[in-house]
């Protein structure tokens, strides 16, 4: 496994004040953790990490110009909107380490069960696994061309990288071919919370109130 490498300064500065002129600068500060060794506070150019996220990249090599450390990403922070990094994590670790992290599943094809009324139906889009850090893939790929209707495919039937562990129930469902009925039915049922949370009082109780008022008069 090839490990990019990921330049960083060590940070000095901390607080609102001085983060927010920091990401206003193009940069995005992060923490290294981890090994029984102390926090050391980073910065980081935006572009840099925003293309470690797009790459799907887990573990990198961090460069300070005076050293080099190993580590891997363990949290990403984004502002209120989801739209723009606003921190990051990472832990040491060492390619010899097996290390607890979670996968991002890639779904491929078009169940079989689609020409009978099929619907897929993703009920998880990661797994949670120890796996050598020295052969972390960027995400694992889900075939679902074979599936029929109400036919799965559970987390023990992934293929996990040589060496890693499965964390959660190997029984648990990850993705299924769902009749039309059943998954149309689910999807009324959201409709309907969503409309709920948004309706209006009807027009005559709205008009009660005022009923009221003109008896009193």
């Amino acid at each position: 496994m090839q490990v990019p490498t990921l330049k960083a300064s060590r940070r000095e500065l901390s607080g609102t004040k001085a983060m927010r002129k920091l990401r206003a600068d193009g940069g995005l500060p992060g923490v290294l953790y981890g090994k029984g060794e102390g926090n050391i506070n980073l910065q980081f150019d935006y572009g840099d990490i925003e293309k470690l996220v797009h790459d799907a990249s887990h573990v990198v090599e961090l460069d300070f110009g005076d050293g080099k450390q190993t580590a891997l990403v363990r949290g990403l922070q984004r502002d209120h909107l989801g739209d723009f990094l606003h921190h990051i994590d990472f832990i040491r670790i060492s390619l010899d380490d097996k290390v607890k992290l979670r996968l991002p599943l890639n779904f491929v094809g078009t169940p079989r069960g689609a020409s009978h009324g099929g619907l897929l139906e993703v009920l998880r889009g990661d797994v949670e696994v120890h796996c050598p850090a020295s052969n972390i893939p960027k995400y694992i790929e889900v075939e679902v061309t074979q599936l029929e209707v109400e036919e799965s495919v559970k987390f023990k039937d992934l293929n996990l990288p040589e060496g890693a562990d499965l964390i959660p129930n190997p029984e648990g469902i990850v993705v299924k071919c769902a009749q039309a009925r059943r998954a149309a039915a689910l999807t009324k049922a959201q409709e309907l919370q969503e409309a709920a949370k948004g309706a209006k009082p009807a027009a005559g109780a709205a008009a009660a109130p005022a009923k009221k008022s003109e008896a009193k008069k």
